[in-house]
C-alpha cells in the first residue's frame, strides 16, 4: 500500500508534468526569443514565489546558506536545461533533439539509485526503458527532416544532464520554502537575461500577448510545476517520479490534438500505454524486492 507521503508526492508530480505538457501550447503563443521567454518566465516565477513567501511563518521563510550545491545543482541546473534545450531546438530537427533530451529521467532514477546504495535495479531499467521506448514512435512521428549534427545532440544531453542535476539538488536539498524559491528563480532570470543579451536580438516589435505568454510561463510550466516538482522530489518514489516525467510529451501532444491543433494517431496511444506499463514495472507490488529477513 502506498502511505498518504508518497501519494501526496505522487499527485504533485502529475501536477508537475501536466503543467509542463501545457509548456508548448504557451510557447506557440509568444513570438519572442527563446532566452527572453525564458527569462520573463523566471522572472514571473520569483514574482508568484515572492508573493507565496508572504503568506509564510518567519520560521518557514529562514535563509538557507548560498552552497555550492545550490548554484551548480539549483541555478546552473535549471539555467542549464533551458539553455542547451533551445539551443538544441535552433541547431537541429526538434523531435530528434527532444527525444535525446529525455534521457534524462532514466540518468536521474539511476543517479539517485546509485546516491542511496541501491546500485543498478533490473525494475528500475525496465520500467524506463518501456516507457523511454515507447516515446520514440510519437517524437519522431512529428519530424521535420532537418539536419541534425554533433552539436545539436551534444546539446540536447547536456540539457538532460542538467536537468538531472536540477532534479538530485531538489531532491537532497529538503525543503525549499517560497523564499528560497523565489532566490532561485530570481537568480536564473538574471543568468538567462545576461544570456539572452549575449547571444540574442531583442525584438522591436512585439504584442501584449508574447508578453503575457511568456508570464503565464512563468506561473504555470515554470513556477508551480517546478516548486510542485520539488515536493514530488522529497516526498513521493524517485523512480515513479523518472517514469511520470515521460508523460509530458504525451500530455502535450494529446493537449494539442484536443485543440485540433494535431490530428489523433496510433503513436500517441502507444506512447500513453508505454509510460502507464513502465510506471507498473517500475512500482508494481509483483515486483518489488523482498525485504532481507532478521
Amino acid at each position: 500500500m502506498i502511505n498518504h507521503t508518497a501519494l501526496t508526492g505522487i499527485l504533485a508530480g502529475v501536477f508537475t508534468v501536466s503543467l509542463w505538457g501545457g509548456l508548448p501550447v504557451l510557447r506557440s503563443l509568444a513570438e519572442l526569443p527563446p532566452m527572453l521567454v525564458a527569462a520573463v518566465a523566471m522572472a514571473s516565477a520569483a514574482g508568484l514565489a515572492g508573493v507565496m513567501a508572504r503568506f509564510q511563518t518567519p520560521a518557514t521563510v529562514a535563509s538557507r546558506s548560498r552552497t555550492w550545491g545550490y548554484w551548480i545543482g539549483g541555478v546552473g541546473g535549471l539555467v542549464g536545461a533551458l539553455y542547451f534545450y533551445f539551443l538544441a531546438l535552433q541547431e537541429g530537427d526538434p523531435a530528434r533533439v527532444t527525444l535525446v533530451t529525455y534521457t534524462w529521467p532514466l540518468g536521474f532514477v539511476l543517479v539517485v539509485d546509485r546516491l542511496a546504495g541501491q546500485g543498478l535495479r533490473r525494475r528500475t531499467l525496465l520500467g524506463s526503458a518501456v516507457a523511454f521506448i515507447g516515446l520514440v514512435p510519437l517524437i519522431l512521428a512529428d519530424a521535420e527532416g532537418i539536419p541534425t549534427g554533433f552539436g545539436a545532440y551534444a546539446a540536447a544531453l547536456a540539457s538532460g544532464a542538467s536537468w538531472v542535476a536540477f532534479s538530485v539538488f531538489l531532491r537532497q536539498h529538503g525543503a525549499l520554502s517560497a523564499r528560497g524559491y523565489h532566490s532561485l528563480f530570481l537568480h536564473a532570470s538574471l543568468v538567462v537575461l545576461a544570456l539572452h543579451l549575449v547571444f540574442e536580438a531583442t525584438p522591436v516589435a512585439t504584442t501584449a500577448t508574447d508578453w503575457l505568454a511568456a508570464g503565464l510561463i512563468g506561473v504555470g510550466p515554470y513556477g508551480l510545476a517546478f516548486m510542485a516538482w520539488g515536493y514530488a522530489l522529497r516526498r513521493g518514489p524517485a523512480s515513479l517520479m523518472g517514469v511520470l516525467a515521460y508523460l509530458v510529451p504525451v500530455i502535450a501532444a494529446t493537449l494539442l490534438v484536443g485543440l485540433g491543433w494535431s490530428a489523433p494517431s496510433l503513436e500517441l496511444a502507444i506512447a500513453a500505454m508505454a509510460v502507464v506499463a513502465g510506471a507498473l514495472v517500475t512500482q508494481g507490488p509483483w515486483l518489488r524486492q523482498r525485504r532481507p529477513t532478521t
